[in-house]
């Protein structure tokens, strides 16, 4: 089994990069807080199409080093 992805880390670094997770949200197709209740733990793992659109979003803001580092 691959490993699972932090999906809290991940909104987390976006809002520390300055990013508006409500852009974020919007980005990835999905309603405006939706980040904010992944960065609440609120939601534990996003759609399989809106989680591979939040790892390519975090890869291009953050970059890939970065984004390797999401694993739990």
């Amino acid at each position: 089994m691959p490993p699972a992805v932090d999906w809290q880390r991940l909104a987390l670094d976006l809002r520390s990069a300055r990013v508006s997770l409500t852009d974020a949200s919007k980005a990835v197709g999905a309603h405006a807080d939706y980040l904010r209740q992944i960065a609440r733990g609120d939601i534990q793992e996003p759609k399989f199409t809106q989680g591979v659109a939040l790892l390519n979003l975090h890869c291009e803001i953050l970059g890939t080093n970065a984004t390797g580092k999401l694993k739990k």
